[in-house]
């Protein structure tokens, strides 16, 4: 049925400052109508009473394993798992085998992810061949493939006179670059470095990593003109860093992953290597600042960094390979910030889907208006649910919260249009 109908959702637009009660009605792709009392025939109708409608959520920074790794996820459990979260846009992260370093690669990935068909799916190219930070790809001919940013991720390009160049180069094509700021000869531990490493004996990841590398990147940025965007921030000094640069002028981006707002190096004794990741959970007085920089507007986007990893490879801590899944999470996570009175909901739909959409450039998700493409999500603020094996749609489930009880669920994703997913 190509029209759908939504009676009486409580619409939250930040790109318009619209919070109010009001039908949609959804044509061949389009949102045709919004306004109250809306009728149409044969028309599919979704009773909104109780429901946010938002534009969809757009995540910058997602690994989806495909090609190389698909025991851990492919494109498909990973479009399905974003539609379930509410997203239907994501950036996928070039750490592949092969990595996304050359054309073909990138249009395999365009290609079956069109055919899957539940969601954007757009390519980052690496920086540099192999990621190996040693000679940079044809930017030019990813761009073409269709990779909408560049980075190294998980191998931060430590390469300054490459870093440079690489931002030259993306400002002159109108792309840009993605770092994960942590210098390698610093960051050489396990979790974050403090009392409870010295507690556990276990090697510590120092703040610093993070810090002298984005401190080099803003710099960069502030010289070339290019645009940087700092991935998955847990530094307080490094927020500090990137507001001065902002200030400066220099074209800064950054986001920030639910679970450094949700947790502290604590959940180590709670989750063990579930809560291992990179950079790594900080202490309270890191959080601290990055709760604040959510509200000052120095953080731009919330990005998931859905990391999923088989059992076995999240064994003993040391050995342990980081990352958490997120794509069903992000919501309720940064819903549990709303309860807590951090930021409103019209923030977090910005954070989450507005502004994410604006730093990519895609100018059909991120607003509901009449015209525009249809990319919606309705979620029930108080809906109690679990993530287990029935609700889990990830091949894996390396998270903290697996089991636990979250707040807050997506009812429908709206996709060009079509309903890609429900749960009613």
């Amino acid at each position: 049925m190509s029209k759908i109908l939504i009676k009486e959702a409580r619409i939250i637009d930040p790109s318009q400052g619209l919070d109010n009660i009001k039908d949609i009605l959804i044509e061949k792709g389009r949102i045709k109508a919004i306004g109250d009392d809306l009728f149409e025939l044969e028309a599919q109708i979704i009773e909104g009473k109780g429901l946010i409608a938002c534009p969809s959520f757009v995540d910058l920074h997602v690994h989806l394993r495909d090609p190389g790794q698909e025991y851990k996820e492919d494109l498909q459990s990973g479009m399905k798992c974003a539609v379930a979260g509410g997203y239907t846009a994501l950036v996928c992260m070039p750490n592949t085998k092969p990595p996304i370093d050359s054309p073909e690669v990138a249009q395999y990935i365009i290609k079956k992810a069109e055919g899957v068909g539940l969601c954007r799916v757009f390519p980052s190219s690496a920086i540099t061949k192999g990621r190996k930070g040693q000679e940079l790809v044809d930017f030019y001919s990813m761009k073409k493939a269709g990779c909408v940013a560049f980075t190294d991720d998980g191998a931060p390009l430590m390469d300054s006179r490459l870093m440079e160049k690489a931002l030259e180069l993306t400002s002159q094509i109108g792309s840009f670059v993605m770092n994960h700021c942590e210098d390698d000869k610093i960051a050489i531990g396990h979790i974050n470095e403090g009392y409870i490493s010295s507690l556990l004996g276990i090697k510590g990841r120092r703040a610093s990593a993070e810090d002298v590398l984005v401190a080099r990147d803003c710099i960069l940025a502030y010289h070339t003109g290019g645009h940087i965007h700092i991935q998955h921030l847990s530094s307080a000094l490094s927020i500090d860093i990137i507001r001065f640069f902002k200030d400066k002028g220099a074209k800064i981006t950054c986001e920030v992953n639910p679970y450094h707002l949700l947790f502290t190096e604590e959940e180590i004794f709670n989750s063990y290597s579930n809560a291992k990741v990179n950079p790594p959970l900080r202490e309270k007085k890191h959080q601290d600042v990055l709760l604040e920089a959510l509200k000052d507007g120095t953080i731009d986007c919330i990005a998931t960094d859905h990391a999923p990893h088989a059992p076995w490879e999240k064994g003993l801590l040391e050995k342990a390979m980081p990352g958490m899944i997120g794509l069903q999470l992000a919501l309720p996570m940064m819903l549990q910030l709303v309860r807590e009175g951090h930021i409103s909901l019209m923030k977090m739909v910005d954070l989450m889907s507005c502004k994410p959409a604006k730093t990519l450039g895609i100018e059909d998700h991120g607003s509901i208006r009449e015209g525009s493409k249809a990319n919606l999500t309705l979620f029930e603020p108080e809906r109690v649910w679990t993530l287990n094996e029935k609700s889990n749609l990830s091949k894996s489930k390396n998270t903290p919260l697996w089991n636990k009880i979250l707040k807050g669920k997506v009812i429908y994703t709206i996709f060009e249009g079509r309903l890609v997913y429900r749960d009613v």
